[in-house]
């Protein structure tokens, strides 16, 4: 592997190669296109961009990934309730700015949902399916217990709750607002 003091690359080179799309595939190019071109790994190329972005402000998803409460496994990333707390995340962040109305329609659903069945979102992959709510499985909708408190996850042995978590994983005080929908 190439030396990480004297880089084969540079930060600002991974950047332009990302932006120009690759004849072969049509597409962007990626960490792996470019750290083939330069042999060296993917994993070396994503690593000169994570240094050089550590100290840049992060993004609204950025932000969610880092206090996101689970390690969910890829089977059940795509639950509309998985779905639905990335969604939250990033408005809590955003306030909704830049969201569009369809991912605020739903969020709001969400928050309906939450509200009236008076229920919490839990995640466990022994979760089996329920055709009715989660068709496959890892969360379910939970009755709220006192333990809850104000949040809108249950915590379980498979929870991580950053300090930041803690806020960020409540109810919103104020709802989303469709007239600021970005579409």
């Amino acid at each position: 592997m190439a030396n990480t003091q004297n880089p084969v690359i540079t930060y600002e080179e991974i950047k332009a190669w990302i932006r120009q799309i690759n004849p072969e595939t049509g597409k962007k190019y990626t960490y792996a296109d470019i750290g083939a071109m330069y042999g060296v790994t993917r994993q070396y190329i994503s690593l000169i961009v994570r240094r050089n972005e550590k100290d840049r402000p992060k993004t609204a998803r950025e932000k969610v990934r880092e206090h996101f409460p689970w390690r969910v496994s890829k089977e059940f990333i795509e639950n509309a309730p998985c779905k639905r707390l990335r969604d939250h995340a990033e408005y809590m962040e955003t306030y909704g700015e830049g969201m569009s109305r369809e991912k605020l329609e739903r969020l709001l659903w969400f928050y309906r949902k939450l509200k009236d069945e008076d229920v919490v979102v839990e995640y466990d992959p022994e979760i089996p399916p329920n055709p009715g709510e989660v068709i496959t499985g890892g969360f379910a909708y939970r009755k709220r217990l006192p333990s809850d408190g104000k949040l809108i996850i249950r915590v379980n042995k498979h929870t991580h709750l950053t300090p930041e978590g803690e806020t960020l994983w409540r109810m919103p005080k104020h709802m989303p607002d469709l007239d600021r929908a970005a579409d």
